[in-house]
C-alpha cells in the first residue's frame, strides 16, 4: 500500500507556509506539474470507479488524499490565487510530481476488476489494532475540528482541505469498523494503522494552529 501519500500531503502543507508570489516561469512550471498529476489522477479515479474499487477503503483513502492535495493548486490555477497565498512556488511543482510513482502504482492496481468477494475479510482480532489506533486519533480530530469551526479556520481553504482529507480517512475506517466491514476486504490493516498513527502529530499541529482566531 502507498504509505507516502499522507507525508506528501504534509509536505505540500509546509510548502504553502513559505513566503513569495509566483513569477510567470514559476506559474508555468506549476501548471505543467499540476496537469501531469491531475490527468493521471482523473484517469485512475475513473478506472477505480468502473472496476468497483470504491469498495476498497485503502484505495479510496489514497485517492482522496491526492485529491485534497491537488485541490488548492487547481483553485489557484483557475483564478483563485488566494488558495496558494504565501506558497513556495519553486518547491511546489516538485512536491506535486512526487505523487506520480504512487499514482502509477495505484493506476495499475485498479486496472483490474476489484474482487471483494469476502475472501479477504479480516477477522475481529485483526481489526483490534486498527480500532485502537482509530480511538486514539478520533478525539484529536473532533477537538481540532471544533476549534477550527469556533475560531473561523474553516474559512481558510488550505486548513479546510487538510481537515476534509483527515475526515475522509477517519470516516472510511470508522464505516468499515462499525457499519460495513466489506470496505476493509483485502485492506492492508498494518498500513492503515500506520497511517492513523501518522495523523496524530498532524492533528496536534493543526490543533495548535486553529486554537487562536483566524487572521490573527
Amino acid at each position: 500500500m502507498m504509505k507516502k501519500l499522507f507525508p506528501l500531503l504534509l509536505a505540500l502543507v509546509l510548502c504553502l507556509t513559505a513566503c513569495g508570489g509566483p513569477s510567470k516561469a514559476q506559474l508555468q512550471k506549476l501548471t505543467e506539474a499540476y496537469q501531469q498529476v491531475s490527468e493521471l489522477y482523473n484517469s485512475t479515479a475513473v478506472t477505480a470507479q468502473e472496476n468497483g474499487w470504491e469498495a476498497d477503503a485503502q484505495t479510496m483513502t489514497d485517492l482522496q488524499t491526492i485529491a485534497a492535495a491537488l485541490e488548492p493548486v487547481g483553485l489557484a490555477l483557475n483564478g483563485d490565487m488566494a488558495s496558494l497565498e504565501g506558497a513556495d512556488f519553486d518547491a511546489l511543482p516538485g512536491v506535486l510530481l512526487e505523487f506520480l510513482p504512487s499514482l502509477q502504482e495505484l493506476s495499475q492496481k485498479v486496472s483490474a476488476p476489484y474482487e471483494g468477494d469476502g475472501a479477504g475479510v479480516v477477522t475481529d482480532e485483526a481489526l483490534k489494532p486498527l480500532a485502537e489506533a482509530y480511538n486514539q486519533v478520533a478525539p484529536l480530530y473532533n477537538e481540532a475540528y471544533d476549534a477550527a469551526e469556533a475560531n473561523g479556520w474553516l474559512n481558510d481553504e488550505q486548513t479546510a482541505a487538510e481537515i476534509e482529507a483527515m475526515n475522509d480517512t477517519l470516516s472510511y475506517i470508522a464505516s468499515g469498523l462499525t457499519e460495513d466491514p466489506a470496505k476493509l476486504e483485502n485492506a492492508d490493516i498494518p498500513a492503515l494503522v500506520e497511517q492513523l498513527e501518522q495523523l496524530s502529530p498532524a492533528f496536534q499541529e493543526l490543533l495548535e494552529r486553529v486554537s487562536v482566531p483566524y487572521g490573527e
